[in-house]
């Protein structure tokens, strides 16, 4: 079983990122159980999503992740407070490399804003990230194709899907490890 983290702010999708996620890996075959989690349900405040897939067989627990194998972060203000597996994947939205911390994690980064404002998906004080995010995790992970991703994408967003996709293209080319 893998737990996979999502961690930002109220307004950047990561909700509706996690619905995303859970669907990408339903289509690859793989069970699923998704939990939302989020407290003053107001734009700036922490949120996260959590989701738990597994290949081979159900999935029974239902405590709440404290130690997910990988997370992916939306918004560097809130890396202090994030957990992660010692031997797991961290993916940062940053523009510049960070300092590794003393851990195992393998780190990844990708420009999520920048993409998401070069093809106008939000504004500049709240770019709309999440699709570039998930992109970037598809090849991170390894785990799901990138065309279940765009599948995924489709069945959520709709009518802007297309833009969507291609800031999850970008975002799968443009990822690297630190």
């Amino acid at each position: 079983m893998k737990e996979i983290g999502l961690h930002g702010r109220g307004g950047q999708g990561i909700v509706l990122s996690g619905e995303m996620l859970a669907n990408v890996y339903f289509y690859e075959g793989y069970e699923v159980q998704f939990m939302p989690s989020y407290g003053a349900e107001r734009r700036g405040s922490p949120s996260n999503a959590y989701v738990r897939v597994d290949k081979n067989k159900r999935i029974y627990n239902r405590y709440a992740v404290e130690f997910p194998d990988e997370v992916v972060v939306f918004n560097m203000s809130l890396l202090s407070s994030i957990k992660v597996k010692d031997d797991g994947v961290v993916l940062l939205n940053a523009s510049t490399d960070i300092k590794k911390r003393s851990s195992n994690a393998r780190i990844f980064i990708v420009d999520a804003n920048s993409i998401a404002l070069s093809l106008n998906l939000g504004t500049p004080a709240m770019p709309i990230i999440n699709t570039a995010l998930l992109g970037a995790y598809c090849k991170v992970a390894g785990d799901f194709s990138f065309e279940n991703l765009s599948k995924a994408i489709e069945g959520k967003i709709g009518k802007r899907a297309d833009i969507n996709i291609e800031a999850a293209k970008l975002a799968f080319e443009n990822v690297r490890e630190l």
